[in-house]
């Protein structure tokens, strides 16, 4: 009596200190670890640090540059205009400030298309991170089928094991024959194997789980339950397309076509003159120049000049025609993608209403299944009590039993994934 009182304290311990994780937070803890969702968000930067690279052509560019040098050997005095061969130095300095007046609303154009990118970059992360949640969320479905599948199967040995002690009994009382106590062990036999199998498929589901969430989570980790209640709705043709006008992937690619079109812009622009200005200011001090201190030259040097330039392409046009086409092409090849994408999404909505329905039909069927098993082994367990069936019979009821059970679970999470996936293209984000 005291080992069972302890083994019980043990047992609630681990309970206690086991750690308890839910949908949500796997979700969110593979977000934050997966490789291919970081990838996306490294992506949706890279086009934020493109369109500011974009934005700043519109600032001036602006410089100061001194220069030191010494002169030696026949040179120019720059004073007298003289040769002379001394040795002398020259400081020089140098402010210069250009700004783009008119591109060809080159920039703007190129603004444009950055900011599109952008967009689309982050509709593809949204996606990416949609994908991910639906690997998870299988994946977390996959744990908690195998879970109450093993913990079916333990029942199935405790069941066939209860039942072999009571036919041992009679074997020994001379009630039953040897072969009834052979049949059953062959049974508790069969079942302890599939209680290995099911521990097996358990530890290969939670592995899969913790590689997705590429995290090494304990091994006594508990699966929080998903509380849903379970029925069937009708999904009608409009699903699609409320899925094709909602879903990330889709409006990233519009936004990506529509990027072309101020990138082929951008191009045309190079056709186009082009006006800047620019400002210049200027002067120097020599050494060779004994009668004025550094600060009397850099005065007495001093210049400054103000231009504007207009620059006017002559051979733009052939220049710029093959970027054009070839802009053209990618975008045509944008439009396909997203031709292709829908159609996808399409296909995707389409079997996804098929295979809920058929989840539905499923689910519905194997509570009938379990419902009718129960009532005939409650039957069958009522007669082996009062000693009127063999085991044959037993074995039979339960193996269909054991079944129901297990087609129940399995019938019952898939449908769960089909709900969510179906309430995800209703909605547009996913419910947990």
């Amino acid at each position: 009596m005291k080992f069972y009182i302890t083994l019980f304290f043990s047992f609630a311990l681990c309970l206690a200190n086991a750690q308890s994780v839910s949908l949500k937070e796997c979700i969110e803890l593979g977000l934050k670890n997966h490789p291919d969702y970081q990838a996306g968000v490294l992506n949706a930067e890279a086009a934020t640090a493109s369109l500011g690279e974009a934005k700043s052509l519109r600032y001036p560019s602006m410089s100061i540059d001194v220069y030191q040098s010494t002169n030696t050997g026949r040179s120019i005095d720059r004073f007298t205009n003289n040769y002379i061969n001394d040795v002398y130095n020259s400081t020089y300095a140098q402010a210069s400030l250009s700004q783009p007046i008119f591109q060809g609303f080159r920039i703007q154009s190129t603004i444009q298309q950055n900011q599109l990118l952008v967009e689309s970059e982050k509709l593809n992360l949204a996606s990416t991170q949609n994908q991910l949640t639906i690997r998870i969320i299988q994946a977390y479905l996959n744990v908690l089928a195998s879970q109450e599948l093993y913990t079916i199967a333990q029942n199935q040995v405790l069941t066939s094991e209860t039942q072999l002690d009571q036919i041992s009994k009679r074997v020994n009382a001379g009630v039953l024959g040897k072969t009834e106590e052979l049949q059953i062990k062959t049974q508790v036999a069969n079942d302890q194997f599939s209680e290995i199998t099911a521990s097996g498929n358990l530890r290969a589901a939670r592995l899969a789980l913790f590689q997705l969430l590429n995290a090494q989570l304990p091994d006594n980790t508990q699966f929080e339950s998903l509380d849903a209640e379970i029925f069937a709705k009708r999904y009608g043709n409009e699903l699609a397309e409320n899925a094709i006008e909602n879903l990330p992937e889709v409006k990233a690619a519009d936004y990506q076509i529509r990027s072309f079109d101020s990138r082929i812009r951008a191009i045309k622009s190079s056709k186009l003159p082009s006006l800047s200005f620019f400002a210049d200011w200027n002067t120097f001090f020599a050494s060779s120049n004994p009668e004025q201190e550094f600060f009397e030259q850099i005065n007495g040097s001093r210049n400054a000049s103000f231009s504007l330039a207009l620059s006017i392409p002559i051979l733009g046009r052939l220049q710029a025609n093959p970027r054009v086409q070839s802009a053209s092409i990618q975008k045509r090849i944008a439009q396909n993608n997203l031709a292709s994408t829908k159609l996808q999404v399409n296909q995707a909505v389409q079997t996804a209403i098929q295979n809920y329905e058929l989840a539905s039909e499923r689910y519905n069927n194997t509570l009938s299944q379990v419902a009718i098993n129960q009532e005939n082994m409650d039957a069958i367990q009522a007669q082996i009590n009062a000693g009127t069936v063999n085991s044959i019979e037993f074995i039979l009821a339960k193996t269909n039993f054991d079944r129901a059970n297990s087609n129940l679970v399995q019938a019952k999470y898939a449908f769960l994934l089909q709900e969510k996936i179906l309430k995800f293209y209703e909605n547009g984000d996913w419910s947990f």
